[in-house]
């Protein structure tokens, strides 16, 4: 699959096909303006696990982090528990597979194994821009949200005011995190949760916000492609990105795969 190096003329994300391997990823990631690269991948009805991912879709929101479990036992644990034991067998192996080879394109950016979680309920919080952090040197982040009609906003850190930002954050964080936990567990609309706060809440519908500078300089990741970020570490700047809000109501099935490590 060709790449598009960089950012093209039209704007669009960085790409690279899962063949590509680590090391082509890497380099692109590393010179990339908005820190992220695209992984196309087929739509929904196409991918050969598609009554699964719909099944799940169907159940109240979860999220499963799989631990040291490999990504056939993991998705047999939930799918057993939720559509009854041995539902999916052969579907479940495939997308397994798939999951698999995501987790080591992901492993292969730090040398170091990745951390694979699933969900299938929407956090507002990720309405808001804001970047991934942990403490290690260097990581990188994979999200494969499949079903969504919208994907990932990402823009460059310069296009983000510290000062605003910052002041924003200070006021809204706990609250956000709030209504994250208020939606997991009531699934109650964001909508409904934050009518009182009709500002905020037009912010997040709109995409809006008073600390970016450009709205110009936006991009999104294709629906139902799968993107690569960078993760703000002590050494290393973040992706700056936010969910849309066509995606409040379809969560989608999301994957989400995190590679981190320190220089040996």
């Amino acid at each position: 699959m060709k790449i598009a190096q960089g950012q093209d003329v039209a704007g669009r994300i960085a790409r690279a096909g899962l063949d590509e391997g680590a090391l082509v990823v890497r380099k692109l990631l590393d010179r990339s303006t908005h820190g992220a690269v695209e992984l196309p991948r087929p739509p929904l009805d196409e991918l050969p696990y598609h009554a699964l991912v719909r099944a799940l879709l169907a159940r109240p929101g979860f999220k499963l982090d799989f631990n040291r479990l490999e990504p056939d036992a993991a998705l047999a644990l939930v799918s057993d528990r939720l559509l009854g034991v041995g539902a999916f067998v052969h579907e479940r192996a495939l997308l397994a597979q798939d999951i698999a080879a995501l987790a080591d394109l992901t492993s292969g950016l730090v040398n170091a194994r990745a951390s694979v979680s699933i969900r299938t309920y929407f956090a507002p919080g990720d309405l808001v821009w804001h970047v991934d952090r942990v403490n290690e040197a260097v990581a990188f982040r994979l999200v494969w949200p499949i079903g969504r009609p919208a994907g990932m906003h990402v823009t460059p850190a310069d296009n983000i005011h510290p000062e605003i930002y910052r002041a924003y954050m200070q006021r809204e964080y706990p609250l956000l995190c709030a209504l994250d936990t208020r939606v997991l567990r009531t699934g109650v609309p964001v909508e409904a949760l934050w009518a009182h706060r009709p500002v905020q809440l037009a912010a997040m519908v709109s995409g809006r916000f008073r600390f970016v500078r450009d709205p110009e300089s936006e991009r999104e990741v294709t629906p139902g492609a799968a993107s690569i970020h960078r993760v703000q570490t002590p050494g290393q700047s973040g992706a700056w990105h936010r969910s849309s809000w066509a995606n409040r109501h379809v969560p989608g099935l999301q994957i989400v795969i995190t590679a981190a490590a320190d220089p040996c």
